[in-house]
């Protein structure tokens, strides 16, 4: 499951991990992402951590509210890039917080 509320990241990272041979399934920001979470079953959740409606820390921290997915896997991909931030991502639940 891939959430980026920026069309062009979403449509560059979906090519990337298609070309790598995963099935991507897209979400606009996190609210779209937790709604999907809800109506099948994903091996990973990579989000954006600035969007609207729902950010990707408050994503993380609710699918880590929820006992199926608490192994789900989570990156975090952000251009936030201080120890601040990626302590709050470590917080959350991500399991990875790359910076580009």
């Amino acid at each position: 499951l891939l959430a980026d509320d920026s069309i062009t990241t979403r449509t560059q990272e979906k090519r990337i991990l298609e070309s790598a041979g995963y099935e991507v399934i897209t979400a606009v920001d996190g609210l779209d992402a937790f709604r999907k979470l809800a109506s099948r079953a994903f091996d990973a959740v990579v989000s954006d951590v600035e969007m609207p409606n729902m950010d990707g820390l408050t994503l993380a921290a609710r699918i880590r509210q929820d006992p199926k997915n608490r192994e789900l896997p989570i990156i975090l991909v952000t251009s936030l890039a201080s120890d601040g931030d990626r302590r709050r991502g470590v917080e959350v639940g991500a399991n990875a917080y790359p910076m580009y």
